[in-house]
């Protein structure tokens, strides 16, 4: 074998050997990986903050007439409650949401927990024409209205407690109303309940209305609450 047979592999070493990485390659692959995980992040963490409720407003609130309900029956009281089907006021618009309805029929009481942006409350503003303080506890009025068949319909229920509470941008208000019509005489249940709200200190009869409770043919779905150690009385 000659020295030019024996040797002849090495014109194609160079070939085999590692190329240079170009530095501005390297720099805008990290870069894009930084932008793609802090994207994915902040959905994540917008995501969290837009199902996270602070205890203080989705716990079950003890208020006077509920307390003495929970000790006459020494604890043992019936809560239900119900996944919302359209938890908003608007499906575009999305200005109030509400969560964590609770339910004690035996004592006529309804309890639900309405959340909101700091961006609805400065959009109300400049709709409005009128100021509006985000981080003010009354800006708004709430009522209940059930309907008990096509033809009979009525506010019910009287708001005997609020609660407040905001994170982030989210501003909380958890409701307690007493006196609800769960049951007249010769019709029974309500079909719906729906919550409705307007803004304090505006002219007109705008109000926003999220549909909180249903029992009908449709959708009847409830069950049972279970209180935890950290909100019974």
């Amino acid at each position: 074998m000659s020295d030019y047979e024996r040797y002849g592999d090495y014109d194609n070493i160079d070939d085999d050997l590692p190329k240079s990485k170009n530095p501005v390659v390297i720099t805008l692959k990290i870069m894009i990986a930084v932008v793609c995980i802090g994207v994915i992040g902040l959905i994540a963490f917008r995501m969290i903050a837009f199902n996270s409720y602070p205890k203080s407003v989705r716990n079950v609130y003890f208020n006077e007439k509920l307390t003495a309900y929970y000790n006459e029956k020494d604890g043992d009281i019936d809560v239900k409650t119900q996944k919302l089907r359209a938890p908003y006021d608007d499906e575009d618009e999305g200005n109030f949401f509400c969560k964590h309805l609770y339910v004690i029929d035996e004592i006529d009481q309804l309890q639900i927990t309405v959340r909101y942006n700091t961006a609805t409350v400065k959009k109300f503003a400049e709709e409005l024409g009128i100021e509006l303080d985000e981080n003010s506890e009354n800006l708004f009025s709430y009522r209940l209205y059930a309907s008990y068949g096509e033809d009979l319909g009525m506010v019910v229920g009287e708001l005997t407690a609020e609660e407040y509470d905001k994170k982030l941008t989210y501003r909380y208000k958890k409701l307690v109303f007493d006196n609800v019509n769960f049951s007249l005489d010769e019709i029974g249940s309500p079909y719906w309940i729906r919550l409705e709200i307007t803004v304090n200190g505006a002219d007109g009869d705008k109000v926003y209305m999220v549909p909180i409770f249903e029992n009908n043919d449709k959708f009847s779905t409830f069950k049972d609450y279970d209180l935890s150690a950290k909100e019974k009385p």
